[in-house]
């Protein structure tokens, strides 16, 4: 398998994102988006692998891990994270690529499909509806509607002071780890609450929520 390594770059949309990276930048390329509340480590199995025969990027969004966290919530906008995602593909030389997104991740890659298809050349979904599909689906489907609810509760203003309150651990406990083999997971539960407990990151993950357009 191929070497991944990780570099950070400063991008002329404002924001510094740290990258993982692995293949010849001369082999065929392809970027992969991570979701809510993740990282680049999302790819971490797939990275090396596909590493063998294509250029792979994997960054840590805007907000996410150690990478820049613009205070506003406008700067969490669909656009300005598209605008990242052509940012870096520029500063590496990528002129058309594939692109892979899993939720939020798969939100911006529908978006960048949509208002760069002279960039994507190939989109790879996971767990992300197309975005006019998930509008239309809230306003007519009670069942998609109330399983969204969610949304409304990250974009609530008062629920960092509720998460200072019970600690993040309690959070993860309680919100996520229940939905998978606990078993599996293994460190990645340190490695979660330690991208979580970077100064501001909570507040910019949840910014992604705060700043979309989508009506729950």
């Amino acid at each position: 398998m191929a070497e991944i390594r990780h570099e950070r770059f400063a991008l002329p949309t404002g924001v510094e994102l740290d990258v993982a990276l692995g293949g010849d930048p001369a082999s065929p390329p392809i970027i992969f988006l991570h979701g809510f509340p993740e990282s680049h480590r999302t790819w971490r199995h797939q990275l090396p692998d596909l590493a063998e025969d294509h250029f792979v990027v994997a960054p840590d969004q805007r907000g996410f891990a150690r990478s820049s966290k613009p205070p506003e919530v406008a700067d969490y906008a669909p656009d300005k994270t598209v605008g990242d995602l052509i940012a870096l593909a520029d500063t590496l030389g990528i002129d058309r690529f594939t692109l892979v997104g899993h939720d939020w991740g798969g939100a911006i890659a529908w978006m960048a499909a949509l208002t760069r298809p002279d960039r994507v050349e190939r989109l790879i979904i996971i767990n992300a509806p197309h975005p006019y599909i998930f509008q239309k689906s809230l306003i007519e489907d009670a069942g998609q509607r109330a399983a969204s609810q969610y949304i409304r509760a990250f974009r609530n203003p008062n629920l960092e002071k509720h998460l200072e309150a019970i600690g993040l651990e309690a959070f993860f406990d309680g919100t996520f780890a229940k939905h998978v083999d606990t078993a599996k997971v293994g460190d990645e539960r340190a490695v979660y609450l330690d991208q979580w407990n970077q100064p501001g990151a909570m507040t910019a993950m949840l910014n992604w929520y705060r700043a979309s357009s989508i009506i729950v």
